[in-house]
């Protein structure tokens, strides 16, 4: 038994063929001939007409003869990607997720939602007490404010408008910084001496003493700024002097004095 290539006699389509077998059958037209006319057509094929001719309905029981077509069918390759790719795309398409998919359990929402009121709860716990602390502070330094200025002969106003002082202010969590207007020059001396003075009102009110330098003098800043310029005095634990105070002159401020 040998396989050998012919043609249909109908439609002319190449076939391969069992030289073997008696007949064979065109898988494009139906077409039943003797196999040895197909492979004697491929040999010789000058001449041949082929006439196409739709072939007779075969009814009841058909034997059908295996012929292999030499090339397959290209459609029917076709699908067979297809429908390979769309198998893997739609397997891949099983293990995607989305937000929707992924339920959170109720018990573990609790627990979020119970730790976040937790955490808040304990920042407005530490917060507000301190805030309440900070200000009743500072309204003490400030009934004794005056004696700051006065101390220092700065100009600096005291009246209060709307709630707020216009010629100071008080801040930092612990009231360690002090800002002052003064309407006048001032000069370095003076600020050291309206430094020394807040410290010691600030230490009164807090209880703390001149030789406990770390709270006494440590952090505490004050600035005041004047016609003159800004100064600046930051204290520390060796104490203060007038070379710790700076002044910041604006640059407009000095080439009208170079001038």
């Amino acid at each position: 038994m040998a396989t050998e290539q012919g043609i249909c006699k109908n439609c002319g389509s190449l076939l391969m063929v069992n030289s073997s077998d008696e007949l064979c059958e065109c898988i494009f037209c139906d077409c039943v001939f003797p196999s040895a006319e197909a492979i004697e057509i491929f040999k010789n094929p000058d001449g041949v007409e082929f006439p196409n001719l739709p072939q007779p309905k075969r009814e009841g029981k058909v034997t059908r003869h295996t012929v292999t077509p030499v090339f397959d069918d290209v459609v029917e390759k076709a699908v067979r990607v297809d429908k390979a790719v769309n198998k893997e795309a739609k397997v891949e398409k099983l293990y995607e997720l989305s937000p929707d998919d992924v339920k959170t359990p109720k018990k573990v929402k609790m627990i979020v939602y119970l730790a976040t009121a937790a955490c808040l709860l304990i920042v407005l716990g530490i917060s507000i007490p301190l805030c309440v602390i900070r200000s009743n502070h500072a309204k003490g330094i400030e009934k004794n404010i005056a004696r700051c200025i006065t101390d220092s002969g700065m100009k600096v106003s005291t009246e209060v408008d709307g709630g707020y002082a216009t010629g100071y202010k008080i801040s930092g969590q612990t009231n360690k910084k002090l800002e002052l207007v003064s309407s006048e020059d001032v000069e370095k001396a003076q600020v050291l001496s309206a430094f020394e003075s807040y410290c010691a009102i600030r230490g009164e009110e807090y209880g703390y003493s001149s030789s406990d330098s770390a709270h006494y003098y440590s952090g505490v800043v004050l600035t005041v700024y004047a016609p003159n310029g800004r100064f600046t005095i930051e204290g520390n634990k060796e104490g203060v002097s007038e070379e710790n105070v700076e002044l910041f002159v604006p640059e407009t401020e000095e080439s009208e004095s170079e001038t």
